[in-house]
């Protein structure tokens, strides 16, 4: 495949969470952030408040269980945005320092404590929760730089934020080496004053400045369109190509990836599907 399509202007899209890396990125660093209490209840944008909070006199629920309330009682649809939103009025320069040293905290199988509360026939029910950090694929590194090493783009296209998503699978020390631009996710509105923007904007008035964003604070507006299910075939069209679709594609949810799996094909040059 990567000889047939080498230097062709041909490009690959991979899923990020259980596809280019084993586990959840995204969840297991929310675990992280309200164990450290840099995201808290009291924190949270008001706005993000949709649903009563299962508590007890003895025990105050978990933004975590929280957020997977909001998938089982109400739809993914609901709590994929939510997730995003969360990290509203952090900077990325925050949330970076806090991911390395989560990634770094890891010994292969590390995982955080949480507590996960449901409500079953009106009692309320507390189970204990471990999130895993993340593990890298070392397959997967080798496949990324071969592909890039051979002139095929690789995208990123995830339901995890893009910006959390990009700090690692851009940063050299991880080993995927791609390139900011193309990790494409969950985006919300990021601030600077008075200021709005995005690095999907910023990438299309070619603005954008991975470094400099660093500064700016994430705000809980969403941006368009959303990078799951159909969303993840819409932002092929949406941003790398219309015409063109990619040689290989990967990913592991029928449900969110498959819009892109089955959808994304190239019949000109036949596309590579990894399950």
């Amino acid at each position: 495949m990567i000889r047939h399509n080498a230097h062709s202007g041909s490009y690959a899209c991979f899923d990020a969470d259980q596809t280019t890396y084993q586990w959840d990125l995204e969840e297991s660093t929310f675990a992280y952030l309200e164990m450290k209490n840099v995201l808290t209840r009291q924190k949270l944008d008001p706005a993000l408040k949709l649903i009563p909070f299962l508590d007890t006199k003895t025990h105050e629920e978990s933004l975590f269980s929280y957020y997977n309330r909001l998938c089982t009682e109400i739809d993914d649809n609901v709590c994929y945005n939510w997730l995003a939103q969360a990290f509203s009025g952090m900077t990325l320069k925050e949330l970076k320092t806090n991911v390395d040293e989560m990634l770094q905290s890891n010994t292969g199988n590390t995982k955080i404590k949480t507590i996960l509360t449901t409500l079953i026939n009106n009692a309320i029910i507390q189970t204990e929760y471990d999130a895993p950090i993340p593990n890298f694929y070392t397959a997967q590194q080798e496949l990324y730089n071969r592909l890039m090493a051979n002139g095929i783009e690789v995208y990123v296209i995830t339901a995890s934020h893009e910006e959390l998503v990009r700090m690692v699978l851009s940063d050299p020390k991880y080993g995927y080496n791609v390139k900011p631009e193309n990790v494409i996710g969950m985006t919300t509105l990021l601030k600077n004053g008075t200021q709005m923007t995005t690095s999907r904007k910023q990438v299309t008035d070619n603005t954008y400045d991975q470094r400099q964003n660093l500064n700016l604070t994430f705000t809980s507006y969403m941006w368009s369109p959303q990078t799951m299910f159909a969303g993840k075939y819409a932002v092929i069209l949406t941003y790398i190509s219309q015409w063109k679709m990619p040689v290989f594609v990967a990913g592991d949810t029928p449900t969110s990836d498959g819009y892109m799996l089955f959808h994304a094909y190239n019949q000109q040059r036949d596309t590579l599907r990894l399950w």
